[in-house]
């Protein structure tokens, strides 16, 4: 097999591989369909505090922004950063191929250095910021290397979000909404949109009938009602469905 049928083989099989949950989301709602899995307040309990990328393959961590923070600038960086040390952020990361950081690479004429340069550059200037430790580079990714396998965008109101610790959940790119301006949240949905929709994620694979699900996760000070407000035509003409999920509801039934 060559490499591009050898490619396309494998975006295949990523795709169907999630087809079965991904239905049962779409026809049962995400508040019921998270209602129904053991344990799903795990993804709401994990304690790393450490600031990650919104990527799929970096499951690490449960404090959420596009290149760990690379491309924030001006009050919505000083927002970010303050969020951040009232929750208790412990370390930054960064990791290989991050697409954020490439776009800053090409938006900051950073073409002398490579991506993952850039990458770990931006990771520890703001962990310098935030007066944590850089914890280094993470190079071995929990999805293919060469494409993004996330068929959902997590859109996070609770700023304690990681759906890679609770079985059922699927993967997908995480915004940790809590601890930013709604402009710039709105603009990491945009490019985690951006990046499902492109030729590194799924693209012309999604449909009316299989769309990219954008879920918008309320809790605390922060309810559903405001999140999918905050995001009302951000999907345009793509086919994307708009959902829901309160975890103190979650918490509930799992109580």
């Amino acid at each position: 097999m060559n490499p591009e049928h050898e490619h396309e083989a494998q975006r295949e099989y990523e795709w169907k591989k999630q087809s079965a949950t991904l239905q049962a989301i779409l026809d049962q709602g995400m508040q019921s369909y998270t209602n129904s899995l053991e344990n799903v307040e795990a993804a709401f309990e994990t304690e790393d505090h450490t600031l990650c990328c919104i990527d799929e393959g970096t499951p690490q961590g449960d404090m959420r922004s596009a290149g760990s923070g690379i491309l924030m600038e001006g009050e919505d960086r000083a927002k970010f950063i303050e969020e951040l040390k009232r929750a208790g952020v412990k370390e930054v990361t960064s990791h290989a191929g991050c697409g954020a950081a490439a776009l800053y690479r090409e938006k900051m004429g950073l073409t002398d250095k490579t991506v993952d340069e850039v990458a770990q550059e931006g990771a520890r200037k703001i962990a310098q910021e935030l007066g944590v430790p850089y914890r280094g580079h993470i190079t071995e990714l929990a999805r293919p290397k060469e494409f993004h396998n996330a068929r959902v965008v997590y859109f996070d109101g609770t700023g304690s979000f990681n759906p890679s610790v609770s079985e059922g959940l699927p993967a997908g790119f995480v915004i940790s909404r809590k601890f930013m301006t709604p402009e710039q949240a709105r603009t990491e949905a945009g490019i985690a949109m951006s990046i499902a929709f492109g030729d590194h994620g799924f693209g012309r694979k999604f449909s009316e009938h299989e769309p990219l699900v954008l879920v918008a996760i309320g809790g605390g000070e922060m309810s559903t009602e405001q999140l999918t407000a905050e995001l009302a035509g951000i999907a345009g003409d793509r086919p994307v469905k708009i959902d829901t999920w309160q975890k103190q509801e979650a918490l509930d039934k799992a109580a």
